[in-house]
């Protein structure tokens, strides 16, 4: 019931008509189950509407659905004949660009496995990564291809490796078979029939947490596996829908863009991706493609809201219907100066890559409630528990376990580490949190980050709180 109230809601539903309909079972008895089903269906009903648009270096780009359907079918057929079959591993080092999003997409017809890179990282960081995941195929951005080149003769590591544009790495890949442009591998790739998918685990995502105690470890979670329940929740709360136009500014290798925008896709909505997030450039696009939602993290929120008075004055935002953010507290005062100037717009969730949306707050909320992160979602339990694994009480501070059907299957090829997380079934990021008496969480810091001075506790979240309302 849940489920159907909210595809209901977001007005995503179109009937196809019996040729398309065919088209598409025929195509999706092909292919593991998964998030790319949906979106299978909207290219088919949706040929001609516009599913993606591009601002980058060299200008703005623009794809339909039945474009976009083509192209995913190609990078698909160009990396199973390199040897990617379901349960197989393909590393990710692109940019916030068409490829990466494509890529994604052809990965879940596959039932391979994405592991994304940061574009920001070293070689050496990024042979760690190699090591641990061992992929079996690359598709890399050349501006990245030299650290990926240094990366994989550290790790010892080699197989295809497809380069994203072209004309800056011809000369590098000469002499080096293995390694194709992008252009070169989907031209000679079909857009039609896609390869069938057969065994493996169906799929998923491993993504790299940054390693504040130690080396990166790999969230891997199983697409097929994942349930929905908080997802639903959210998209009823929020309002998602079918005709949302939803900017994405932040970057596709982490888990909470990619998450959010395979719910758009699924909906039919059209992404409008921003290569490097700007303020004045963001805002610029949100009036010029009249943008409904986007995805934010704070500082984001504190760049946009500090522009010159001028810049904000001539800005047009009216477009909007909903900003989330997430991924870092949200300071009362950041909510307080975005919503005086943008409107009671801005949602709040808690959640981390290995959880998954824990908790939901509202443009309300923030008023209500100063600091909230909200309550919990449909289909999670959350507990506070002290070191000793008991629950503390009500407004009192203890460390955020949850328990859903998001939860990661595991740290890839780190047992330990897996095994350290969980107590009786829930997980913990190492988040320290307290709930008042109506069921809403406020979070306080991290356990890592925990300050004790004199035998006090001293949370750095509370600083930042003072700091950020100071004039």
């Amino acid at each position: 019931m849940l489920y159907a109230r909210a595809l209901r809601s977001t007005g995503s539903i179109g009937l196809a008509r019996p040729a398309q309909l065919a088209e598409f079972l025929r195509a999706a008895v092909k292919v593991q189950p998964g998030p790319h089903l949906a979106v299978m269906y909207q290219a088919a009903i949706h040929a001609d509407r516009e599913a993606l648009v591009e601002y980058g270096e060299t200008g703005v780009r623009r794809m339909t659905w039945g474009e976009l359907a083509a192209t995913t079918t190609r990078l698909t057929n160009a990396l199973h004949a390199r040897g990617i079959a379901s349960g197989g591993r393909v590393a990710l080092m692109l940019p916030n660009g068409a490829e990466c999003l494509i890529a994604q997409q052809a990965l879940g017809l596959l039932g391979a496995t994405a592991v994304q890179i940061g574009y920001r990282l070293k070689a050496g960081e990024i042979a760690h990564i190699l090591t641990n995941a061992e992929p079996g195929a690359t598709l890399v951005h050349a501006d990245y291809l030299a650290e990926m080149t240094a990366a994989r003769a550290q790790a010892g590591r080699s197989g295809p490796m497809i380069v994203v544009d072209e004309p800056r790495s011809a000369t590098r890949t000469a002499g080096a078979p293995e390694i194709a442009a992008w252009d070169r591998a989907l031209a000679a790739a079909s857009p039609h029939e896609l390869p069938r998918a057969r065994g493996g685990d169906g799929g998923g995502v491993i993504v790299y947490t940054s390693g504040t105690t130690g080396k990166s470890k790999g969230a891997h979670r199983n697409l097929r596996h994942t349930g929905l329940e908080s997802v639903a929740d959210m998209v009823l709360q929020v309002g998602l829908r079918g005709d949302d136009r939803h900017l994405v500014v932040c970057p596709l290798y982490h888990s909470m863009a990619p998450a959010f925008v395979a719910i758009l896709l699924a909906l039919g909505a059209t992404i409008v991706l921003m290569n490097h997030f700007d303020p004045a450039g963001a805002l610029d696009i949100i009036a010029r493609e009249r943008i409904t939602s986007t995805l934010m993290v704070p500082t984001m929120l504190v760049r946009i809201t500090s522009l010159p008075s001028e810049v904000l004055a001539r800005s047009d935002a009216s477009s909007l219907r909903w900003v989330m953010s997430g991924a870092a507290p949200l300071s009362t005062e950041t909510a307080r100066r975005f919503m005086d100037r943008f409107g009671p717009v801005l949602w709040n969730f808690y959640g981390s890559t290995e959880t998954g949306m824990v908790t939901l707050a509202g443009p309300d909320d923030h008023v209500a409630r100063p600091g909230t992160i909200g309550r919990a979602l449909c289909g999670n339990e959350i507990r506070l528990l002290d070191d000793a694994g008991h629950e503390v009480a009500t407004g009192e501070v203890g460390e955020l376990y949850a328990r859903n059907s998001m939860l990661i299957t595991g740290y890839h090829r780190t047992a330990e580490a897996t095994a350290a997380s969980p107590r009786a079934g829930l997980f913990s990021v190492g988040d320290l949190a307290r709930r008042d008496a109506d069921g809403y969480y406020y979070l306080e810091s991290r356990k890592h980050d925990l300050v004790i001075s004199g035998g006090v506790n001293i949370y750095p979240r509370e600083i930042e709180d003072h700091l950020c309302a100071h004039p």
